[in-house]
């Protein structure tokens, strides 16, 4: 599962800049999915969605920072099987900033 996760979240970081520019919008309808996410499967895709719609909306470099820090932080739960919805809270709360 950590795998799946990793490779997930870096597919989306490097294929970011081919995406179709996407908007505000896209990225606040998204961000609403993330603390309903019923499963790790499920977060992962959410925020992947996230980041493809946040692609050209925000400063690259915020972007990649806070990739890197949600990977990781899903990795570690993940890890020490916290449940999805702890999970999903603590990105939400990371990745607000972004549509406030």
């Amino acid at each position: 599962m950590r795998l799946y996760l990793t490779l997930a979240l870096a597919a989306v970081a490097s294929a970011a800049p081919a995406l179709m520019r996407r908007d505000m919008n896209g990225a606040v309808a998204a961000y609403n999915t993330i603390a309903g996410s019923a499963n790790d499967a499920a977060l992962v895709s959410n925020v992947n969605t996230f980041y493809s719609n946040l692609n050209g909306v925000a400063d690259p470099t915020d972007i990649a920072q806070s990739e890197k820090q949600v990977s990781d932080q899903i990795q570690a739960n993940n890890r020490n099987k916290v449940p999805t919805s702890q999970t999903a809270a603590w990105v939400a709360s990371v990745l607000v900033h972004f549509v406030q």
